[in-house]
């Protein structure tokens, strides 16, 4: 669904920004870059509905940001007037509307940007502003929101964690129904921050599993079903994404050493593609 043009490149950066009295401390929790096929035009239909038009050409490039604003003193993040925000880096910033939890993840379809909120739903910035809610089995109720992507069909997956009776699942929505929830009793595990769903519906969660108290391995989970991308030393996948019919998954493997770390040896960032892995050294 991603494709990766040099020419035409739109940045989706998920900034928190807390205000503690007097002075502004900036976090970025996360950052995606997206592509022409993923935001297309956003810059039109998000520029009309938010800053009222924005002249053509008078950016070098159609960039957009979005994250939280705390206009309340002092520095836990959860405050009740806290904003979901979207930033053109041409013409400022526009509220989406309140987002005591905040965002967490980002994306872009046909036009319009996706914004996935810790606080069980998540807005579509198009021609207009909308807010969708999460909805819950019964017995279950949110726990985290961790990541969205829009397939190809225009169907809208939301990653997450739901809770039921104190024990957390793995989770995922689309179009804002809860579709499957899993965990693992005899190992740890989580999933993280991101999420990839084909046109078939495929859905595609990076994460890590536990395979004993030294050994952590890079998983990923398709439709709820535990994929295991490495068998040895420490690993983990953070990021996932869908070009041209392939999966790919990012993430880190390697044996943990004192550094500094003898030559070819240590952790290393990797990517996979089809299940092979490439270190990047």
């Amino acid at each position: 669904m991603r494709e990766f043009f040099y020419s035409f490149l739109i940045f989706s950066f998920i900034f928190t920004i807390i205000s503690c009295g007097q002075t502004t401390e900036e976090n970025v929790s996360s950052a995606v870059s997206k592509t022409s096929d993923t935001v297309n035009d956003a810059s039109g239909a998000v520029n009309d509905t938010l800053f009222g038009g924005t002249e053509e050409g008078s950016c070098e490039k159609n960039a957009f940001i979005v994250g939280n604003l705390v206009p309340e003193k002092g520095c836990h993040p959860n405050f009740k007037k806290n904003k979901a925000l979207i930033w053109n880096l041409c013409e400022g910033q526009k509220s989406l509307g309140d987002s005591p939890s905040g965002v967490v993840d980002a994306t872009g379809h046909n036009g319009s940007i996706y914004v996935a909120d810790d606080g069980g739903f998540y807005w579509i910035v198009g021609n207009s502003i909308e807010k969708h809610q999460l909805n819950y089995s019964s017995g279950y109720k949110l726990s985290e929101v961790t990541g969205i992507d829009v397939n190809s069909n225009g169907d809208v997956y939301v990653a997450g964690m739901v809770q039921k009776n104190k024990k957390e699942y793995t989770a995922y929505w689309k179009n804002g129904e809860l579709v499957k929830w899993f965990r693992y009793e005899k190992n740890d595990w989580y999933s993280e921050k991101n999420v990839a769903a084909d046109s078939n519906g495929n859905v595609y969660i990076p994460g890590w599993w536990m395979k004993s108290h030294t050994t952590i391995l890079s998983t990923y989970w398709k439709n709820g079903n535990l994929k295991k991308l490495t068998s040895s030393y420490d690993a983990e996948a953070t990021d996932v994404d869908i070009s041209g019919g392939k999966v790919y998954f990012s993430g880190a493997h390697g044996p943990i050493c004192d550094l500094p770390c003898p030559v070819k040896s240590g952790t290393l960032a990797a990517y996979w593609i089809g299940g092979k892995m490439t270190k990047v050294t």
